[in-house]
């Protein structure tokens, strides 16, 4: 039977798509009709205008499919109506879960994100971790996290949903701001990085591409109704991975480290300029605010229930550095 996919015009998605195609079944895309559907390849695919914000366009791409992967989401730090978040990232995921139930699917992979468990303390986070409400950064965090909150009564109501959490995203793709990585190492890479935020100790959980695709054909084969599954990679702070960087690149690492006061200072100035200028702030306070913090988390369950795995961060960083070569961006000498 058909798979379904909404989301798969973005960083993610389009490799996903690419990658269904080794089941040979047609998938369903649901797209808007400005997405950008260069990149993807699978020759198996039929192409749905519409919105997940509109559920008769939905209803209409899902016809006999049984399989469903849902991983659109506005993710951004910053548009100028705050109420698209809540209207992408919760109530056009409960009008595809409607459709599935509907449409009688039997898997539904969602796509949900590290953030909707929320920033870790003394330890790993895990599916079991509890994210505390009063502790939200900025509106897409919030509603990831009461996304997460539909899925019991969903489950209650027969939809067979199998949750998927991604943690920082990396590597060859669309440098979108779901590849935020991606833009930090170009711009290390052109010496445009000022400094290092804070004391650089906080930690943060990276995770390559190709592993977040493979997790998601995994969570399809073996993972189990109900269950939540993260999708991570190797935990280490801002100080770590630009040593690694450095290493591989042999350009300095920035020796400035910048007071979050100040970075906050200078987002309060970029979020001016958007609302006075329309163009996006490269930071907001809110996002100085998710640095001030450890975001690390554990892949134990899925590498014991699914079979996931990770490579390195050293191993895809010099994955990454090589992909940026071949795409015209300048190494140093020796480096490639």
């Amino acid at each position: 039977m058909a798979i379904f996919v909404t989301g798969g015009t973005g960083f993610l998605g389009k490799q996903l798509v690419n990658a269904l195609d080794s089941l040979g079944e047609d998938v369903h895309l649901l797209a808007r009709k400005h997405g950008n559907t260069h990149g993807i390849e699978t020759k198996r695919i039929k192409l749905f205008y519409g919105d997940i914000t509109d559920i008769h366009t939905i209803r209409e791409a899902i016809k006999g499919c049984k399989t469903v992967f849902h991983m659109a989401s506005l993710v951004k730090a910053w548009v100028r109506n705050p109420e698209a978040f809540y209207r992408i990232n919760v109530e056009g995921f409960r009008n595809v879960m409607e459709c599935g139930i509907e449409a009688e699917v039997a898997k539904f992979i969602y796509t949900s994100s590290f953030m909707a468990i929320g920033h870790s303390n003394s330890k790993d986070n895990t599916e079991e971790t509890c994210h505390d409400p009063n502790h939200i950064h900025n509106q897409y965090e919030r509603t990831k996290y009461i996304a997460d909150q539909l899925i019991a009564d969903y489950l209650k109501k027969g939809l067979p949903i199998i949750t998927v959490y991604p943690c920082v995203i990396y590597g060859p793709g669309e440098i979108t701001e779901g590849n935020l990585v991606v833009r930090i190492i170009t711009d290390y890479l052109k010496k445009r990085i000022p400094g290092i935020l804070g004391d650089g100790s906080k930690l943060w959980n990276y995770v390559f591409i190709s592993d977040v695709v493979k997790g998601h054909l995994l969570a399809l084969e073996k993972g189990r109704v109900g269950q939540k599954y993260i999708l991570g990679g190797e935990n280490a702070s801002m100080e770590q991975f630009f040593l690694l960087l450095e290493r591989l690149t042999g350009i300095q690492r920035p020796s400035r480290h910048i007071p979050f006061s100040i970075a906050k200072l200078f987002a309060w100035y970029d979020m001016l300029r958007a609302f006075l200028l329309g163009k996006p702030p490269k930071h907001t306070p809110s996002t100085i605010e998710i640095y001030k913090h450890d975001w690390a988390f554990s892949s134990e369950k899925a590498e014991r229930e699914l079979g996931y795995s990770h490579i390195s961060l050293e191993e895809g960083l010099k994955r990454t550095l090589a992909w940026l070569s071949g795409a015209g961006t300048v190494l140093p000498p020796g480096k490639e």
